[in-house]
């Protein structure tokens, strides 16, 4: 009979122990933007208009970044573009950022996606993906000298 309790004990202690990595990750670990800026810079110099913000930040990383704003399409006109945008994931409370439809929009030339700034941390690039009609989203993700370096390892 005590191997049953123990086995129980042990499997009431995963499952609470999972949980709480679930809540840690999903939502413990972020915090939403109070005080949404009135401007975003791109690194061309073009500083976007920004209405309607909605953005996340993590305590414990600086690539779980995300935004959802309206801009005007035409400010980031010359701007620099970025090579190789991949939107990453947010957690799933975070209805406005889907980064599946995004991927295919810039994959498609509906969206473009632009250089918000250069090592805005260690190795990490801020990006800014602009619609035609003003929608826009802004990410993190690793640069080009975070990927020469993961694949020399």
């Amino acid at each position: 009979m005590s191997g049953k309790v123990i086995a129980i004990f042990f499997a009431l202690l995963v499952l609470v122990a999972g949980a709480g990595m679930y809540y840690l990750q999903v939502y413990h670990y972020y915090r939403e933007v109070t005080d949404p800026p009135q401007g975003i810079a791109l690194a061309g110099g073009q500083l976007l208009p920004v209405r309607d913000y909605r953005g996340i930040y993590s305590v414990s990383s600086p690539l779980a970044d995300r935004a959802c704003f309206v801009t005007d399409a035409r400010a980031a006109e010359g701007a620099q573009t970025y090579a190789a945008p991949t939107p990453l994931i947010p957690p799933r409370w975070f209805d406005c950022f889907d980064p599946a439809a995004l991927t295919e929009d810039l994959a498609a030339g509906r969206a473009t996606a632009y250089l918000g700034q250069h090592d805005v941390a260690p190795k990490i690039d801020s990006v800014i993906a602009v619609y035609p009609d003003g929608r826009a989203y802004e990410w993190r993700q690793l640069n080009e000298e975070a990927e020469e370096k993961r694949t020399i390892d």
